[in-house]
């Protein structure tokens, strides 16, 4: 066994999409990154198909944007449908003008995957080895120390902080012991990735059947591709419902068959929902879970790729204050703070989907489709805004490094998501990410004291102006104005809002208690 002489700030247990993304947000900054991956190619298949407009946005930050744009499409809707072809719901899903990225695309992962392994290569810093597997992990007060086995034998790789993302049977969260709560959710599904023969025959939808007969799914997954997805039914064993005759078979509810698409893919799973109960370790803490190692729930709603990407986005920029020295390690702690609650109400939402699409029994599925229906005929019907139902990430979120006051409710805005819009910036004009940034529609100088300005600019942070040079369509000025109702918002690398002030005495409150908080003061 040799130990490898080169430590990394950072190790990451695998190098799928999540694994990806926090590699390249910390090398961007120069952080030495380890990728430790036991598949020596990227797996060529798809799996997740789907990602929203925040994960799109973290996308486009680490510079694949361009890449996405052949392998992707927009979703237009969401609609569940019964046996019966009756809507039950429909979610229409817009660009929205204040944001450059559709509300959901659908996307050929592989071409993902490719796009940010390109990525990945161009980043001197960041080393992926490939054809390794994490068999032991040890945890000392300043570093963390992972054996791993390749075709050469054992080495033992070093660094500072580790972070799983090796998937729903980690490595990492089995070897710490973390327990998870599972919901009482668990049902079999079979996916099957088509290639039609002529893509025209079979238009892109996102379309949940909701039949008892034969719950499936019928979604795009990318320009080209398409997958079909079903439940198995009680009665029918898990061995006769995975095979390749049963995944024809049930393609024939598309009206799908050999003589007009090429099957990539089918693949029978177990649909499950559970939330690692600790996404930090113990002791010297560190060592974190993200991605699927931390959370995984049902597809229905889009959403098992995206929480990893958000998973990353909160924890990378945290880590790379931490690393830089600008921040006390107890920030760390506002990660799972943050966003295992989060993640959590995304896997409610997840289940309850499942739950809805996959009824079986007809009973029940019948007083549900007579409730559904009810509903979109009346004229008091809820909101059907896919503000509250198509973009989880968006929350605000309840707990963690947030402004708030002595009652410890939000000040001015809340932790949403801010807009993204044109401005004078190269590189399509992003304002927001990869540091903080205060945005303020009066001039900086007469609401920011100099040495607090200074102190901000010390954790890279930067103060934007918006003049109307510099946010050309005024959307940032309007948010401020009519949602925030505040001239200025500080802005967290991962597109939170942490807070807003009005005056100079809330911009002083409010900056010193974010210098109290990454100090580990607060």
């Amino acid at each position: 066994m040799t130990e490898d002489a080169a430590d990394s700030d950072v190790l990451v247990v695998g190098y799928g999409p999540v694994g990806q993304v926090l590699s390249i947000l910390l090398a961007q900054h120069g952080w030495r990154v380890t990728v430790v991956e036991k598949y020596l190619e990227p797996y060529n298949l798809p799996r997740a198909v789907s990602f929203d407009r925040h994960a799109g946005r973290i996308l486009g930050t680490i510079g694949v944007a361009d890449a996405l744009f052949p392998v992707s499409e927009p979703t237009k809707d969401y609609v569940v449908v019964n046996g019966e072809g009756q809507t039950l719901m429909h979610f229409e899903l817009n660009q929205d003008e204040r944001y450059r990225w559709p509300e959901a695309t659908s996307f050929y992962q592989p071409g993902l995957e490719s796009a940010l392994v390109g990525r990945g290569d161009q980043l001197s810093d960041l080393r992926v080895l490939r054809g390794y597997e994490a068999v032991d992990l040890t945890e000392k007060d300043d570093s963390v120390h992972l054996t791993v086995r390749g075709e050469a034998g054992e080495q033992v790789l070093t660094a500072r902080w580790l972070v799983g993302c090796d998937g729903a049977n980690s490595f990492v969260r089995n070897h710490l012991g973390v327990p998870v709560s599972a919901s009482d959710y668990a049902a079999d599904w079979m996916a099957c990735d088509v290639m039609p023969h002529d893509p025209e025959e079979f238009p892109s939808q996102n379309i949940q059947v909701a039949d008892p007969a034969q719950p499936r799914v019928d979604l795009s997954a990318g320009p080209s591709h398409s997958r079909w997805e079903f439940i198995r039914l009680p009665g029918q064993s898990f061995e006769d419902f995975d095979t390749v005759e049963n995944a024809w078979r049930l393609l024939t509810h598309f009206g799908v068959s050999r003589d007009n698409a090429t099957l990539q893919r089918y693949v029978a799973y177990t649909c499950l929902a559970r939330n690692a109960d600790q996404w930090r370790s113990g002791g010297p803490g560190r060592v974190f879970l993200a991605g699927d190692a931390a959370h995984v729930m049902p597809p229905h709603a889009g959403q098992g790729m995206c929480t990893g990407i958000r998973d990353v986005a909160n924890l990378a920029w945290k880590l790379h204050l931490v690393l830089a020295g600008s921040a006390d390690e107890t920030l760390l702690d506002s990660y799972e703070a943050e966003r295992r609650p989060d993640a959590q109400r995304t896997i409610d939402m997840s289940v309850n989907l499942a739950q809805l699409i996959g009824m079986v029994d007809p009973s029940v599925a019948g007083y549900r489709d007579s409730a559904l229906l009810a509903v979109r005929g009346s004229d008091d019907a809820p909101s059907r805004d896919p503000e509250a139902f198509a973009r989880p990430g968006d929350d605000a979120l309840k707990h963690g490094l947030f402004h708030a006051g002595a009652d410890g409710l939000f000040t001015g805005a809340d932790s949403r998501i801010v807009p993204q819009a044109r401005t004078n910036r190269p590189q399509a004009g992003e304002l927001c990410g990869d540091t903080l940034v205060l945005l303020s529609t009066e001039d900086p100088g007469t609401l920011v004291d100099p040495a607090l300005a200074d102190r901000l600019t010390a954790l890279g942070g930067t103060i934007v102006h918006l003049t109307p040079e510099v946010d050309i369509d005024g959307t940032y000025t309007a948010w401020l104005t009519e949602e925030v109702r505040a001239p200025a918002a500080l802005i967290r690398p991962d597109f939170h809002v942490y807070g807003a002030a009005r005056t100079r005495t809330e911009m002083t409150d409010m900056l010193n208690t974010l210098l109290a908080g990454v100090s580990g003061r607060s």
